[in-house]
Formats: C-alpha cells, sequence, structure tokens
C-alpha cells in the first residue's frame, strides 16, 4: 500500500492537500489497523484510568469531556454529510448522517451518565426527562 511518511502528510498539509486512498482495500487496511493494532493499550489505558476513580463523583469530568468530543464529532458528521450531499454522493451521505445520528443516540447516554454522577441523582434512573442537547442542524 502506497503511503506518505509522516514528514509528507506535514507537508501535504502546508499547501492545503490531504492523502486519500485510492482503493476500498486500503481504506479498510487503515482502519483496521487503527482500531486492532493499538486496542490492548488503549483498553489497558482506559482501564487503568477508570480504576483509579473511587466515587461517582469521579467519572463526572471524563464523561463531560466525552460528551464534548462526541459532540464535535455529531457537528463534523454532519458538515460532511452536507457536503456529500451537495456532491451527490447519495451513499456517502446516507452513511455520514447515520453515523451523526449514532453519535446523537450516545450523546443522550453520556448526558443521563454525567447527570447519574450526582448524588441526588443515584438511583433515579428513568425517573427524570433526560436532558437533550439542542443541535443546529442546518
Amino acid at each position: 500500500m502506497n503511503q506518505p511518511s509522516r514528514l509528507m502528510t506535514f507537508v501535504y498539509g502546508l499547501f492545503g492537500r490531504v492523502w486519500a486512498y485510492e482503493s476500498v482495500d486500503e481504506v479498510r487496511d487503515v482502519i483496521a489497523r487503527n482500531a486492532f493494532d493499538t486496542t490492548a493499550e488503549r483498553v489497558r489505558t482506559h482501564n487503568d484510568a477508570a480504576a483509579k476513580l473511587s466515587v461517582p463523583y469521579a467519572l463526572q469530568p471524563g464523561l463531560l469531556t466525552l460528551h464534548d468530543e462526541l459532540l464535535d464529532m455529531w457537528h463534523e458528521l454532519k458538515a460532511l454529510g452536507h457536503q456529500a450531499e451537495r456532491l451527490n454522493a447519495a451513499g456517502l451521505t446516507d452513511e455520514c448522517f447515520d453515523a451523526a445520528n449514532s453519535i446523537r443516540h450516545a450523546l443522550r447516554h453520556v448526558a443521563a451518565a454525567a447527570e447519574e454522577t450526582i448524588p441526588s441523582a443515584f438511583g433515579a434512573v428513568g425517573t427524570r426527562e433526560p436532558f437533550e442537547v439542542p443541535l443546529i442542524t442546518d
């Protein structure tokens, strides 16, 4: 697989260019390597960090950070979906919008989990209306 070095990727970026793969197999290979080559390390890192948290309050900062990161992903996927729509790439449009909808679902659960870190909320799952982040759609 033809892939630029980090230096070439940086140089491309200086000129407003990015590297793009030319086959589905190359894209799948990159996704697989990104996902699987670091899985053990990622699992260990997150499990070790989580094991240090001793009270529900301690989970709150991570959940709030995660929510913010997911929100950014949602906005990026919506923007990519709209651009794909303008480019008349129907399959790409659908996949981007489907991914954005999945992220929106995750946002609801992460927000609810963050609320559950408040002591008065312990065990109160389902007893109050879930907070939904107002999302700008266009």
